[in-house]
């Protein structure tokens, strides 16, 4: 049995199915997907559905999630079942955010919007259900698994959306440890001697790439005090540069499938 953990596949599921492929992914293997398996590339619904059929993969809740979850609530409190697809005007809306270009939600929200309303409505319930952090113990190791953030009180194992308030959960998801901004300051969070794996940030704007220009697993054992492992290795660029990155955490290896051929 072996634990991996990927992230940002960013719609790309034919990506995806070819990891699955070169990991040889079986049933006595368990995946981690640390968030923003939706948006910007054009089936980010049918790699979720295609995790909720898989007892051996975890969704790690990302911020593109959670932005498709408070759309979704955004539209209920319009009282619109089935709402139509069109700008407002009346502001940055949770779906003008969302479907906004530089999110690049628009093409999954007219997927979901063009699903029968009970899929839609298991969709939802799934993504609810989900942990926005999960500790796990690999070979003695400790790990930390988020999209990209955590919270300075200690919590346990997990951490779900239903456990905490929205500016929370906002923050785990939209906040980076490689924050300029905050890069002077130490890191406050609960559990210092985990190995903390994220992903949000693609490690092309972190300098990691091979001779190619290609995004690389980035691995730091003193970053702002921390062990820190980022796994997106650029799929959100959509460019020459962006692969799908993976790593196992019982041997340390890496695999990686690029999302354009050279």
């Amino acid at each position: 049995m072996s634990t991996y953990v990927l992230s940002d596949i960013h719609g790309q599921f034919f990506s995806y199915q070819k990891m699955l492929k070169k990991i040889n992914f079986s049933d006595n293997d368990f995946l981690y997907v640390l968030g923003d398996c939706i948006d910007r590339g054009p089936d980010g619904i049918s790699i979720i559905q295609d995790i909720m059929k898989r007892d051996n993969v975890e969704l790690i809740l990302g911020n593109h999630e959670i932005m498709l979850l408070n759309t979704l609530e955004f539209f209920k409190e319009r009282e619109k079942e089935v709402p139509v697809v069109e700008r407002t005007g009346d502001g940055l809306t949770p779906f003008e955010l969302w479907t906004h270009p530089c999110n690049g939600g628009e093409g999954t929200c007219l997927d979901l919007l063009g699903l029968k309303v009970e899929e839609r409505k298991t969709i939802e319930s799934y993504l609810r259900g989900c942990r926005l952090i999960k500790r796990i113990e690999v070979n003695g190791k400790k790990y930390h698994l988020s999209h990209s953030y955590s919270v300075s009180k200690p919590f346990g194992q997990e951490l779900t959306l239903k456990k905490v308030d929205k500016k929370v959960a906002e923050a785990i998801v939209w906040e980076s440890v490689f924050d300029t901004k905050k890069a002077d300051e130490d890191l406050t969070f609960s559990y210092k001697r985990d190995i903390y794996i994220v992903g949000h940030i693609f490690t092309q704007r972190l300098g990691n790439m091979d001779e190619n220009g290609k995004g690389m697993i980035y691995r730091n054992d003193s970053f702002r005090g921390y062990k820190i492992i980022n796994v997106d290795c650029g799929m959100a660029l959509n460019s020459r540069s962006s692969r799908l990155g993976c790593i196992c955490l019982d041997t340390g290896e890496e695999f990686y499938i690029p999302l354009l051929p050279d």
